[in-house]
């Protein structure tokens, strides 16, 4: 195990440092997993909003994708459970585990019979130094028994590091979508001043009733007021192509 160390957390480093977007950093730690674990027939990862709503998926095949969607579909299985405990979950023998029978059933014809799934946790934001997680990495087995302590130690390790650099990618995801947001929003805001100025102009009417008069084109022609508001300024400007 010590020997192993270095090349797993260059291996994830590697992988992920280099990354600047979300999913395609769980694809890789997915993969990661994958070649970490003898035995391992594929492996995914999952990041999980606080309501439980999977919001990036990554998984090495489509066998990963089927039974990792059967879990978000029924709303159990190891993957979810690892998250919601923030502990590990491991599976010696899913056609005698009894946790989730569902799932179980339901992933039967995948012919996987065994599975580890760790938590990717975070430090919570109070900064008590409590974790909290925010998603799973997981890898299936198609046989009994594939996995053992060493295994789930070998996962743990990978899903550490990971688990901090993913966050700061979702951090800095979110703050880009905010600022653009932001900057659609105000362009948006400065094209309806301009037009309720114009309008108040060219109609001799107050701010009140130019504003009236734009959103009453806006709901008559199903057009978004700041597209209105672009054709008051641009009279040119083909508004029936921009509607919503």
């Amino acid at each position: 195990m010590a020997g192993e160390l270095p090349e797993i957390f260059a291996r994830v480093a590697g992988l992920l440092l280099t990354e600047p977007v979300v999913d395609r950093a769980v694809a890789n730690l997915a993969q990661a997993a994958h070649e970490s674990l003898p035995g391992s027939v594929g492996a995914g990862g999952t990041l999980i909003d606080a309501q439980g709503r999977p919001t990036s998926t990554a998984s090495t095949n489509n066998l990963v994708k089927q039974a990792d969607r059967l879990q978000y579909d029924l709303g159990e299985g190891p993957c979810l459970t690892a998250w919601a405990s923030a502990q590990t979950v491991r599976v010696d023998d899913l056609r005698f585990d009894q946790r989730w029978p569902e799932w179980a059933r339901a992933s039967a014809p995948l012919g996987l019979l065994s599975c580890i799934s760790v938590p990717l946790l975070v430090p919570d934001v109070t900064g008590s130094g409590a974790l909290e997680p925010i998603g799973a990495l997981k890898v299936y087995a198609d046989r009994a028994h594939a996995f053992d302590a060493r295994s789930e130690q070998v996962l743990s390790l990978l899903a550490g590091p990971a688990a901090l650099i993913l966050s700061n990618l979702q951090t800095r995801e979110r703050a880009a979508q905010l600022s653009e947001s932001l900057k659609g929003a105000l362009h948006s805001r400065s094209l309806i001043d301009m037009a309720k100025g114009a309008l108040m102009e060219r109609l001799q009417v107050n701010e009140r009733d130019a504003l009236q008069v734009m959103t009453n084109r806006a709901r008559t022609e199903n057009l978004r007021l700041s597209v209105v508001a672009l054709g008051i300024i641009e009279p040119a400007a083909d508004l029936g192509s921009q509607a919503p």
